[in-house]
């Protein structure tokens, strides 16, 4: 959120007193500034958070990493530091890709595709509780398994990339912006049907396009690629609980080993004793 003209000079401006104002007072303003902009329904965007979480407060898991909350903006270099993330404790890591919840806000597309790419080899269950679009959408699709409780998802072109056009003239057509060919290729793989990709694009303007029901359905709780492996060797899904659980338990075995390729190729010279311990037993998994 930018910070209004009349609130920075105030770091060079005396008060009653000709005292000049300290860091604190002008945290204050700050804060007290947030919540104006909040009351008067301002956008308010915060970098991205990685927050783990644990449903379990008690007993043996308590203090475990089960869950991993993506909150805020997307913005550049992300994707390195959710990365580094993983490299620093990654048993936690491993354990909390069983539910990664979606919160994000918006940002910037390329990196999202760079997130993206990150988290697919992984195999997360991405989950979202509320409306998703944009960056937020490219990240939920990630998901090995992807659940909507609550919410839509919706599509969205990048913002128009000022370096693209570089020293055209300003009357000059649109450069091609390959942007488009990438986000393409990675819906498409991610399960989107082309005929709502083509619907989408093919659509004036830069509204959001939340996709119907039917559109969520047919792109599926799980990717093609694994979707086939499911229906190879899992029980079909049936309309209890026990085989939802069933389906579960089953499609968490059959994805270890790739999990942990992935991983091998991301933990490349971190010296870690869980992964050092572990590291042979996951790769060599039943595929």
């Amino acid at each position: 959120m930018l910070i209004p003209r009349w609130l920075q000079t105030l770091w060079h401006r005396p008060d009653a007193a000709g005292r000049m104002r300290g860091p604190a007072t002008i945290r204050l303003l700050l804060a007290q500034w947030v919540v104006l902009a909040s009351s008067l329904g301002m956008p308010f965007a915060h970098a991205l958070e990685f927050q783990y979480t644990n449903p379990f407060p008690d007993g043996s898991l308590a203090g475990a990493a089960r869950g991993l909350t993506l909150s805020g903006e997307v913005r550049p270099g992300d994707a390195t530091r959710l990365a580094a993330l993983i490299q620093r404790k990654p048993v936690d890591a491993w354990y909390a890709l069983g539910r990664v919840e979606v919160a994000i806000t918006g940002g910037d597309i390329t990196e999202a595709l760079l997130l993206a790419e990150l988290l697919a080899p992984l195999y997360p269950h991405t989950v979202a509780t509320g409306d998703c679009a944009g960056a937020c959408a490219v990240v939920w699709l990630s998901g090995a398994w992807r659940l909507l409780p609550a919410g839509r998802v919706g599509l969205q072109k990048p913002a128009p990339d000022t370096a693209v056009r570089g020293n055209a003239p300003p009357d000059a057509p649109p450069a091609y912006d390959m942007r488009m060919d990438r986000l393409r290729e990675y819906l498409l793989k991610q399960g989107l049907p082309l005929q709502v990709y083509q619907r989408w694009t093919d659509a004036r303007g830069s509204q959001t396009h939340w996709l119907s029901v039917p559109e969520v359905n047919t792109t599926g709780a799980w990717p093609p690629y694994y979707y086939d492996k499911l229906k190879a060797r899992c029980p079909l899904l049936d309309a209890s609980e026990e085989g939802y659980h069933a389906l579960r338990r089953c499609a968490g075995r059959l994805v270890i080993s790739q999990k942990a390729f992935a991983f091998d190729k991301l933990l490349v010279g971190t010296d870690d004793v869980w992964w050092r311990n572990s590291r042979e037993d996951l790769l060599n998994a039943p595929r």
